[in-house]
């Protein structure tokens, strides 16, 4: 790919059973799900930690110290995002409110998972305060009668909706992450509509993955079919249109049943975290997961460190879990087969089929990078262009990583990662001349479209910033080559 040049041997693995597989090894994981506690204020039907006894209590949680003592081994292993989730963080706010102040101290970017029905007007503004950038939440209906049958308790939709425009009003970015199953499969778009008007910023249509215990999901109304799923995604493309809410989803869905990757490019690109590498969850007690539904442990973290556990888990990463018949699929990097854990909670396998998959022979319009003309324009002119501060650069050995905010990383060769960073130092600008590589001009255009630089030039700076998710979804090591070689062609002929 254009962004990773010529790569070292060594930091690539393949897989010969999937001719286009290639992941290269992070020594750590990029982002870390970290449980604050696995109490929770309510039991949703469909939630993965449903089988544990008590849900409502708060033993099993971290202490200030522990938590301190995690914050250390994050900063140390340079992680560079943090998810703090449960259970229900706020169960356990003073917790909560000293690690995202000390994470953000650190210069770690965090955010939470949580139902916000614990979230008062003075909790929101504590938690503001003390760094909170964004709030994942969920709101699986806008008919309140669906969502507290999902969640099984009448009154959580009050609860949440207050909970959203309390969180809203206090500064902090919103996104409902919406669990599609059959009970709620027709009410997208109306609780799409709701959210944009609560001032949330992105709706996620997730499907719902059953979790272990369910053997046999296909009886009950936690399934999905490839039917329903793309309806979902349409209206939440109508909803988009009509409302101006972004949209998107938080589990993959094979790209073979989207089919048109050009129409649903809103889904596409997040592929599997716990499969890319990036991802890893620390349950409370301190065990450690690769993905949010899956049982299997890989050691406490306090007894055997975040790379140890992390080491551990590269059945993941290497290309062991993905399904067989995907080995001559071009997008196999881009994703992922699909859901790993949906794959085992229908069919007992983690490599076996996603439920949803269709085959290649399904994808019918490829994806391509639609790069501004604008960029383009600016890098051909010779504009000058700086790397931002909060850029951030992870030394692997025979590349870096380099996080733009939030988790949103993909890799580069080290010569580039030293140029970018003596330039982030230095504070000077350059152009397209004073860059020493080959393909300079291709290499530039990417970084600016990853938001890994900013323009000088007021305008352009202003047009970029039109869309600030510009580039974010998409790792350039993913995309077949055709799918940027075409784009740029296009935008600069």
């Amino acid at each position: 790919m254009i962004i990773m040049m010529q790569p070292a041997v060594n930091s690539i693995a393949t897989n010969p059973h999937f001719r286009h597989f290639k992941r290269r090894m992070l020594s750590s994981p990029i982002s870390i799900n970290l449980e604050l506690t696995s109490g929770c204020n309510i039991k949703c039907r469909h939630c993965y930690n449903f089988y544990r006894d008590d849900s409502n209590s708060t033993l099993d949680r971290l202490s200030l110290a522990k938590m301190d003592r995690l914050i250390d081994m994050i900063v140390r292993d340079e992680v560079y995002h943090v998810v703090l989730t449960g259970g229900e963080p706020m169960m356990v706010f003073k917790v909560l409110e000293h690690s995202l102040r000390r994470l953000h101290e650190k210069g770690i970017s965090t955010s939470v998972n949580s139902n916000l029905m614990l979230a008062t007007p003075e909790k929101a503004q504590r938690l503001r305060a003390a760094g909170l950038d964004h709030v994942l939440t969920s709101l699986n209906s806008h008919n309140p009668e669906v969502n507290d049958y999902m969640t099984a308790k009448e009154g959580n939709f009050v609860k949440i909706v207050e909970g959203i425009k309390n969180t809203v009003a206090a500064g902090t970015r919103v996104s409902v992450n919406m669990i599609v199953s059959e009970p709620n499969k027709d009410d997208v778009y109306e609780t799409a509509k709701l959210c944009a008007e609560l001032g949330v910023q992105k709706i996620f249509g997730t499907r719902l993955v059953p979790a272990e215990y369910h053997k046999n999901p296909e009886a009950t109304d936690l399934n999905l079919n490839n039917a329903t799923a793309l309806k979902a995604l349409d209206d939440l493309l109508r909803a988009k249109q009509d409302f101006g809410i972004q949209v998107g989803t938080l589990i993959s869905y094979p790209l073979c049943m989207l089919g048109d990757l050009e129409k649903y490019h809103d889904f596409v690109g997040r592929g599997c975290p716990a499969q890319r590498g990036n991802r890893m969850v620390i349950n409370a007690d301190g065990q450690t997961h690769a993905c949010t539904h899956e049982s299997r442990p890989y050691g406490n973290v306090l007894e055997v460190g975040i790379k140890g556990a992390f080491q551990k888990m590269r059945a993941w990463h290497d290309g062991s879990y993905l399904y067989k018949v995907c080995g001559d699929c071009k997008y196999i990097n881009m994703c992922g087969s699909g859901c790993s854990a949906a794959a085992d909670a229908y069919y007992g396998a983690l490599d076996a089929k996603d439920p949803l998959f269709a085959g290649y022979e399904h994808i019918t319009t490829g994806y391509k990078v639609t790069i501004p003309k604008e960029i383009i324009r600016a890098v051909d002119s010779g504009a000058a262009f700086v790397v931002p501060p909060v850029i951030r650069f992870r030394n692997e050995g025979d590349f870096y990583t380099l996080n733009v905010r939030w988790a949103n990383t993909f890799n580069i060769e080290t010569d580039l990662a030293q140029f970018l960073i003596a330039k982030k130092t230095s504070g000077d600008s350059f152009t397209v001349a004073d860059v020493p590589f080959p393909d300079a001009r291709k290499l530039l255009t990417e970084l600016i479209f990853k938001q890994a630089l900013i323009p000088q030039d007021t305008a352009l700076r202003n047009f970029l910033a039109v869309d600030g998710t510009l580039g974010l979804g998409v790792d350039p090591a993913d995309i077949p080559d055709e799918g940027y070689a075409s784009a740029l062609e296009l935008v600069s002929s």
